[in-house]
C-alpha cells in the first residue's frame, strides 16, 4: 500500500492542493488522517478508484456525473 500526500495527488492530477482537499472533504476522494498533526494521506488505490469514477465515456458522460462534456 502506497500513501500519497495531498501535494503528490495534486501534482499527479495537475490541480491545486486546495482542489484535492475539497475532494477529500466532500468524500469524493478517500483520505486518511495520520500522525499527531492529522496530516491527510490518500492511498494510491483510492486515487485510482476516483479516477475510474471520473472516466469520460464516448457519449461524453462520466460514471458519476451524467452531463455532456463541452467540446
Amino acid at each position: 500500500m502506497k500513501l500519497l500526500t495531498l501535494r503528490e495527488v495534486a501534482d499527479a492530477l495537475q490541480v491545486s492542493e486546495r482542489t484535492i482537499r475539497r475532494l477529500v472533504n466532500r468524500g469524493e476522494l478517500v483520505g486518511f488522517k495520520v500522525g499527531d498533526r492529522g496530516q491527510v494521506r490518500v492511498k494510491s488505490e483510492d486515487l485510482e478508484a476516483y479516477l475510474e469514477r471520473q472516466r469520460v465515456h464516448v457519449n461524453g458522460q462520466t460514471d458519476t456525473h451524467h452531463h455532456e462534456v463541452d467540446e
